[in-house]
């Protein structure tokens, strides 16, 4: 998941649309400009923040991993049949690119065969035109969701990946040791040191890490090979 900067609060507009990117960001691309409006009204009635664009291609111009934005949950709200890009091929290049935001998708012409492509790559779920209004704010709410638990586990990663940065070498080996089950004689011995230095980088080593236990330890580990 790419990571953008944080767009600062400054002014007063900036402080509530900031609220809404809070509660979540949807991206509606719809070639119909009266389904797209109706939409963006809609999800901006409940709070949401919104971008519109009237193509795929328009969307993926604006794409820019440098470009500051308000932190929140995001999600695209995606047409199936655009011109010149459609919405499943606008999902396989987004995936290329590791742009990877929950997609709905809602069309009034697609078959089976669509659907299934759709949530085979990845899709949160396929609106069939017309959709209650309800069904629609039930699917944003899960995508939101989704990309609320991606972009936590991404910090924590993160974070983890910092805090493993810390470490010596031999605080890096002895994690990697400890996590796999030996006992500090074991590694007093595997390592050609006493006791009591395993014990001091081992010490060291959870500190760093934030490790109470070895279980947490292993998970830890377990992160950075994700």
């Amino acid at each position: 998941m790419i990571q953008k900067p944080i767009r600062p609060v400054i002014t007063i507009h900036d402080q509530r649309e900031a609220e809404c990117y809070a509660r979540g960001c949807i991206t509606v691309i719809d070639d119909d400009t009266a389904i797209r409006e109706a939409v963006v009204a809609m999800l901006e009635l409940e709070g949401y923040a919104t971008k519109s664009f009237h193509s795929a291609l328009s969307y993926l111009e604006t794409l820019d991993p440098n470009l500051a934005e308000f932190p929140g949950p995001r999600c695209l709200l995606l047409d199936v049949k655009m011109p010149e890009l459609n919405g499943l091929e606008l999902q396989k290049k987004l995936n290329e690119l590791s742009e990877n935001k929950p997609i709905v998708f809602m069309s009034g012409g697609s078959g089976a065969r669509e659907a299934v492509q759709a949530l085979k790559n990845g899709a949160v779920d396929f609106l069939i035109k017309p959709f209650a209004e309800e069904d629609l704010l039930a699917v944003i709410s899960e995508a939101l969701a989704k990309n609320s638990n991606e972009q936590e586990d991404q910090r924590q990663s993160t974070d983890i990946r910092s805090r493993i940065a810390t470490l010596t070498d031999r605080e890096t080996q002895i994690a990697h040791m400890v996590a796999s089950g030996l006992l500090n004689r074991d590694i007093s011995h595997k390592l050609g040191i006493a006791v009591r230095t395993v014990k001091l980088h081992r010490m060291h080593m959870m500190s760093k890490l934030g490790a109470n236990n070895v279980i947490e330890l292993a998970r830890i580990i377990d992160l950075t090979h994700e």
